[in-house]
């Protein structure tokens, strides 16, 4: 992979990740998943932090009315 300072492609990974066992894969997976988690994690605590908050009623109405829309297009 060249120079230390060199990002490796997506290529030079793949060709990696094909070297590895099913299990080593989702090891991967489930720890990309979990960084993935914890940025978001952190985004809404410095979100809360500058008081950038979103009232939770107004969260959940909004939910529900995603989750009556995807019911009434789906019995279409």
């Amino acid at each position: 992979m060249g120079h230390p300072q060199e990002k490796p492609t997506v290529e030079q990974i793949m060709k990696l990740v094909d070297q590895l066992t099913p299990d080593e894969r989702e090891q991967i997976l489930d720890q990309l998943k979990t960084d993935d988690l914890r940025r978001a994690i952190q985004v809404g605590i410095e979100q809360a932090d500058r008081d950038e908050l979103i009232d939770g009623e107004l969260v959940l109405e909004e939910l529900r009315q995603r989750a009556d829309d995807r019911l009434r297009k789906s019995q279409a």
